[in-house]
């Protein structure tokens, strides 16, 4: 698709020389797939502009995600849109588009109903919409390249082809990587985390990617060990999760009898919220939570629901509705709207349980227990290496009954399991720190 889309030449846009860099202030590029919301996503963000800006106060940043304005507003920094690809599960908010694009709609508009030719222009229509958004993407993205300095891939699941497939990130990742070689910018990959890639292609993209950049670390040794099957030849050190870099108050003096437990159900294999979709299996996750939270009440103890991603909403909701009113009586739902909310309302709570690893991650920042319902590798990992994986538990295996046992065993245990996870964060964001050492080695010659 790169090479079936015409770049400006050399004439066109004028790099600017060694000594216009030097007077202007560093420009860099942070490429990731986020925007809608999840806090682990913002955490992240927040993290890396906040490296960005402590090394270079007068640093000019731009981003590039899916949700460019959110994330404009979230973060105050320029933005744009991270490839014009849209995809079911990598989609960017659009409008109308260009001519060419409002044309092709109202073609496949009218012919929806008509067999088999209402399909085809509906396909067409969609084409169009790629070929013409990935234009005038690629040729934006060229003419910021000229005047950029670095750009960087920071931190997340970014090596990943199960949200949006192979032309989702995957794609992103290979173009952004072939225009900055092209542009003589240097590329880099901060503690990025391996999902899956099914196919040749979406594996072929990743491998050309991570190759051409000058610099590639992943969050944890399984993430490594995958990347390294792609056939990677290059180094692959591994630093934590950027989100570690992010600080927490000390936790507030705690309520007894009970305990506060933080519970965030998750929209897992909900149809339309999920890549692998299984109604069956949702709608047994949401009586497993309500189960959990009716028993962490008849215990005495009091629930807080909560979520880190927009999606999760529904399912925090749909479990409220299986509870009776005595227990719901004992519960409440805070809606945390940025990693720092989230981090403040965790102070207030003795033990996390969680599914979606910045969930988990970011209760160990803020030194809080948790018991992990695990639904991939990631988060597993992440529990055995801060020391607490005897706290883990496979999602789509468990049982109330093994999730009261292992909450019982932890909060036996409370206090030894606070200050390890206090002395874990303090080495995770030291070591993440460290890692910024290597950006302004990074930086193209001003």
């Amino acid at each position: 698709m790169l090479s079936a889309i015409s770049i400006p030449r050399s004439s066109e846009v004028r790099p600017l020389s060694f000594g216009e860099r030097a007077k202007r202030p560093p420009c860099v590029g942070v490429i990731y797939p986020s925007g809608w919301g999840n806090l682990g996503d913002e955490a992240i963000m927040q993290a890396t502009f906040q490296a960005l800006r402590e090394q270079w106060p007068d640093v000019a940043i731009r981003a590039f995600t899916l949700h460019p304005e959110r994330t404009a507003a979230n973060h105050q920094v320029d933005t744009e849109f991270l490839t014009g690809v849209n995809l079911r599960m990598f989609l960017s908010p659009r409008g109308d588009g260009p001519l060419p694009i409002r044309i092709a709609k109202a073609v496949a508009r009218r012919t929806r109903k008509i067999p088999f030719i209402g399909r085809i222009f509906s396909a067409s229509a969609d084409f169009t919409a790629a070929v013409v958004l990935e234009s005038i993407s690629l040729r934006s993205a060229w003419r910021w390249l000229q005047s950029a300095d670095l750009l960087l891939a920071a931190g997340g699941g970014q090596l990943d082809a199960v949200w949006g497939g192979t032309w989702g990130q995957p794609y992103a990742l290979a173009r952004w990587a072939w225009l900055a070689k092209r542009a003589g910018v240097p590329f880099a990959f901060l503690s990025v985390g391996y999902g899956a890639a099914r196919t040749r292609t979406s594996r072929a993209f990743l491998r050309y990617a991570i190759s051409a950049a000058d610099y590639c670390s992943l969050r944890d040794a399984g993430s490594r060990d995958l990347t390294k099957q792609l056939g990677v030849r290059t180094e692959l050190p591994v630093f934590p999760d950027l989100a570690f870099r992010l600080k927490s108050r000390p936790p507030l003096v705690a309520r007894r009898p009970g305990f506060d437990v933080a519970m965030s159900p998750m929209a897992y294999m909900r149809p339309g919220s999920w890549p692998d979709e299984n109604g069956e299996e949702y709608q047994r996750y949401l009586n497993l939570w309500a189960e959990v939270t009716a028993e962490r009440v008849r215990q005495g103890d009091r629930v807080h629901f909560f979520v880190t991603d927009p999606t999760d909403t529904v399912a925090v909701h749909e479990v409220w509705d299986r509870l009776d009113d005595a227990t719901r009586e004992r519960c409440s739902i805070a809606e945390p709207m940025s990693p720092s909310e989230l981090l403040e309302f965790y102070r207030s709570v003795d033990v996390v349980i969680s599914s979606r690893l910045h969930g988990v991650l970011l209760a160990i920042v803020a030194a809080r227990p948790v018991v992990g319902l695990s639904h991939e590798r990631k988060v597993r990992a992440l529990m055995t290496e801060a020391g607490v994986g005897a706290f883990c538990l496979d999602l789509p295996t468990t049982s109330v009954r093994d999730v009261s046992s292992h909450f019982m065993n932890l909060t036996q245990q409370l206090e030894g399991c606070t200050r390890s996870l206090r002395d874990f964060a303090k080495r995770s964001r030291t070591s993440v720190k460290r890692q910024e050492a290597i950006l302004p080695a990074l930086m193209r010659s001003r």
